[in-house]
């Protein structure tokens, strides 16, 4: 006799806040829960070289202090605490950053994948997901969906 579970547990510590953020995945319902959360949010991938990212991150920022809505960062391919926090000083990175590997591994297959960046995924208040961008994505269409959201 044997049992499956779906649901696993991860905890990662924000590089540039205090924050700890504990997830609960859920795959058979595909819900990606914060620990103490009970708002919508959006996890946004990226990485240090793609130019598309680099033009997405100022339009975050600014969503994020405009709106006062949670954005998580999540940096792809970076080794060491120290790169990480070199690249979120280059870019004003503003946001929460996770860039551990385990971190960026077990948050993308909870969005089923991420095959390029940048991807910005909504999650409405009971951590499914509402809405998946894919490439830069204008101010106003984010926005819009921050409305439909909150």
């Amino acid at each position: 006799m044997f049992f499956l579970s779906a649901c696993t547990e991860r905890n990662f510590k924000a590089l540039n806040s205090n924050q700890n953020y504990a997830f609960e995945y859920d795959g058979f319902k595909k819900i990606l829960k914060i620990q103490d959360f009970n708002s919508a949010y959006a996890i946004f991938f990226f990485t240090q070289d793609c130019g598309a990212c680099n033009a997405q991150i100022p339009i975050l920022n600014e969503i994020y202090k405009e709106k006062k809505f949670p954005i998580i960062a999540v940096l792809n391919g970076v080794q060491f605490k120290e790169e990480a926090q070199k690249i979120s000083l280059e870019k004003k990175l503003d946001l929460p950053l996770l860039y551990e590997s385990k971190a960026s591994s077990f948050l993308s297959k909870a969005v089923d994948g991420i095959y390029g960046v940048p991807v910005i995924v909504f999650f409405d208040e009971n951590g499914k997901v509402s809405e998946k961008f894919i490439g830069l994505t204008p101010k106003g269409i984010l926005v819009d969906k921050i409305k439909i959201l909150q």
